[in-house]
């Protein structure tokens, strides 16, 4: 599949996407050729980055350079690597268990000692899972940033212009053409403005502060690097065969000790492990357990109780080794009866994790393809308003000449200017929501660990 897109282009002090007509790329994913059509989104605050250094004078800190850091700050991926530590350990253990058993004559069954393996090998693409997870979240945040620190920068430009309507309002009122009303007006819609940025510049700090402390960095160091990339995802083919193969990425494991335990139940199925409920339960030796007043006697002399050898050697012996054996055999009885209950009861929990997966597939497939629906509306959401952006630019150019012949103050010129840097903002702000959906189908697992 082929298409060309024509360039976004947004004039101002907002974002714009620069570069002539593209031509798609075809980017190999699990075997499916995906249109992929690049195009790059600049906010000016790009121009006065030169070399990795901004006009502030603070380096610039990349998303790439922020996940890396989240990364390797990252206490969970940490933990990970001790658990699939802790699978290995395991295993030599169940390695001593099995030589163990075998030594006692004992059937050794391979589940034990495979379920680990299975485990490790879940953990181990869970740590990679979670790699993706973070870079997700690390984006996330990093763009809701930049978004954050536009958004401030447009009200600021906001509040200039109503101050100087402010200006305005007050030459009017002195000669008569405005009310002191309108003046009041005014002046409550500046203050409702500067509480606004107020609180918008504190929730701008908190989430600096947070993305500073799964980073291990000050970002207040640091400058961000305002550019988002826009990259048209396209599945070529079955979107069901796309996303299947995505799922069973995402959940073959759970699949695998599903079926690792099936094979193990049917294998206990196989050796008779129901066999016990056709067995009787093994009888007491006639005569039952002997009191002790049977083989014990008292010494008259120093009143102390010991063992009558006379009468245990009578026959007391010989019952001894019948209580013996009598509870061998119930012991035994009991082990099988309770592992037959285990089994009925390992039949049940893997017919049920059986359906909660095949549930939890069904699920994830069905959000996955309205993902992609949502994504391809986005797409046209997106082209639509860059229409709009392009029109907005003509009119722009049309009100910069009404100024430039003196049909028009500055300051209203600059009122359409912050409204066509909004367009740009909510560009933005759908290329990012873009973004974050063709992630989500692209690596399913960024929803949640497996």
């Amino acid at each position: 599949m082929k298409k060309n897109i024509k360039n976004i282009v947004a004039i101002g002090i907002g974002l714009s996407i620069i570069g002539g007509s593209i031509n798609p790329v075809l980017a190999m994913d699990s075997q499916k050729n995906n249109e992929v059509v690049s195009a790059q989104i600049i906010n000016d605050e790009s121009n006065s980055i030169i070399n990795g250094q901004s006009s502030n004078g603070k380096p610039v800190l990349t998303l790439d350079q922020v996940i890396n850091a989240a990364i390797t700050n990252s206490e969970d991926l940490n933990l990970k690597s001790q658990q699939i530590s802790m699978y290995r350990k395991k295993e030599d253990i169940q390695d001593k268990t099995n030589d163990f058993y075998e030594s006692l004559g004992e059937k050794i069954y391979d589940f034990p000692y495979d379920k680990l393996e299975l485990l490790e090998k879940q953990t181990n693409q869970s740590k990679d899972f979670l790699q993706d997870q973070i870079s997700s979240d690390i984006t996330n945040k990093y763009n809701a940033i930049i978004i954050k620190q536009i958004d401030i920068s447009q009200a600021k430009t906001n509040l200039d212009i109503k101050n100087k309507d402010l200006e305005t309002i007050k030459t009017k009122v002195q000669i008569g053409m405005a009310t002191s009303n309108q003046l009041t007006d005014k002046q409550i819609e500046i203050n409702s403005l500067k509480n606004d940025i107020t609180a918008k510049e504190n929730s701008l700090k908190d989430s600096m502060d947070y993305l500073g402390v799964l980073t291990n960095l000050n970002l207040s160091n640091y400058t961000l690097d305002p550019n988002i990339e826009y990259n048209l995802f396209k599945i070529d083919g079955s979107s069901d065969e796309y996303i299947n193969d995505k799922i069973e990425t995402y959940l073959k494991y759970n699949q695998k000790l599903i079926n690792l335990t099936k094979d193990y139940l049917d294998d206990l199925k196989d050796d008779g492990v129901k066999d016990i409920m056709n067995k009787d339960i093994p009888s007491m030796p006639s005569g039952g357990i002997p009191s002790s007043a049977s083989y014990m006697k008292k010494d008259d002399a120093t009143g102390t109780v010991e063992l009558d050898e006379g009468a245990y050697s009578i026959g007391l012996s010989s019952h001894a080794l019948q209580l013996i054996n009598y509870e061998k055999n119930a012991l035994k009885y009991y082990m099988d009866l309770t592992k037959y209950g285990a089994y009925v009861d390992g039949k049940y929990g893997v017919e049920e994790a059986q359906v909660k997966l095949d549930d939890s597939k069904k699920s994830l497939k069905n959000g996955l393809k309205q993902a992609y629906s949502t994504l391809l509306d986005l797409e046209n959401k997106i082209n639509d308003l860059n229409d709009t952006i392009k029109s907005t630019n003509t009119k722009l150019k049309y009100a910069k000449t009404q100024v430039d012949v003196g049909l028009m103050t500055e300051n209203n010129y600059n009122a359409l200017v912050l409204k066509s840097e909004q367009l740009d903002s909510s560009l933005r702000t759908l290329i990012n929501a873009y973004n974050n959906l063709k992630t989500t189908i692209q690596e399913p697992w960024v929803l949640g660990a497996n």
